[in-house]
């Protein structure tokens, strides 16, 4: 199962670390929600969970990894299946999120909530620690590097914004050595710009690509 989002060349995350907690018939559902690159640091935050919260019945969580969305991770933690981990990752896909875990801890209250309950409580408790994240589009970008004259920095700086582009570094020396990030649907667009306002005094490399 793949899920791509609203083209190759962009992604959704979330930025750091959120919370949200609801309660439902006396049962406690802890969201926690991470920014998370690798499988691996998924099993270590929900061992780490599990530990702190040693008292809670369960600690279900959901899981997208990859560019392309195409890495999906699910546990119900001993819920009645398809409950817990399946509802929690249907909501992580509609918000077009990847490389993004969620974990909901459940402290029982003694009050059974049935297989409805339990979905609409897992689902209620990721909402709420969706709105206290900060989501934040990444896209796939080039790295160029290039010197450049003086007196060329200002018309440089001055249309950034309108390619989108983000200064990486500056170095001043003799002329200034620059590398920035292009988005790739800009890239050829501003080649185009640097040769046309250096005369085509300038040799463009080109780092590869990267998510910014």
């Amino acid at each position: 199962m793949q899920y791509t989002g609203t083209d190759s060349n962009t992604y959704f995350t979330i930025e750091e670390e959120a919370q949200g907690e609801i309660t439902e018939k006396k049962s406690r559902f802890i969201c926690n929600l991470y920014h998370v690159e690798n499988e691996e640091q998924i099993k270590d935050i929900v061992e780490s969970l599990k530990k702190k919260h040693y008292q809670a019945r369960h600690v279900c969580h959901a899981a997208i990894l990859g560019d392309k969305a195409d890495v999906l991770k699910y546990s119900d933690d001993g819920e009645p299946s398809g409950t817990a981990g399946r509802p929690m990752l249907d909501i992580l896909k509609g918000k077009n999120l990847t490389y993004t875990l969620a974990c909901v801890t459940r402290y029982f209250g003694g009050v059974l909530l049935g297989t409805g309950g339990l979905v609409r409580a897992y689902s209620d408790s990721l909402t709420a620690g969706l709105s206290n994240a900060k989501i934040v589009e990444k896209r796939l970008c080039r790295k160029l590097s290039f010197s450049i004259d003086y007196q060329i920095i200002g018309k440089l700086k001055y249309v950034l914004d309108d390619y989108e582009a983000k200064i990486i570094s500056e170095d001043y020396k003799n002329c200034i050595d620059i590398i920035l990030a292009v988005p790739e649907t800009m890239t050829e667009r501003f080649k185009k710009y640097m040769i046309e306002i250096t005369g085509a005094d300038i040799t463009i490399n080109d780092e590869g690509t990267y998510f910014l």
